[in-house]
């Protein structure tokens, strides 16, 4: 899925399953998986506050996410 597309579907309680830089930085990706709870602009882009099945929040930024899709 595009940026774009991505930033256009983006919704409270979507579930998103997507590949992310390990620490939000390295070359190596990790899977991350769960429910929108909050999705937004902020200082630097687009991001959304995913909850993954273990009760884990994550902040991810959109330009940073990599094979994403929606459901």
């Amino acid at each position: 899925m595009s940026n774009v597309a991505l930033l256009a579907s983006l919704a409270k309680g979507k579930h998103l399953k997507c590949k992310y830089p390990k620490h939000g930085r390295q070359n190596v990706l990790k899977w991350h998986e769960g429910v929108i709870e909050k999705a937004g602009f902020g200082p630097n882009g687009a991001y959304a506050l995913v909850r993954s099945s273990e009760g884990q929040y994550r902040t991810l930024r959109c330009d940073k996410m990599l094979d994403a899709s929606l459901s």
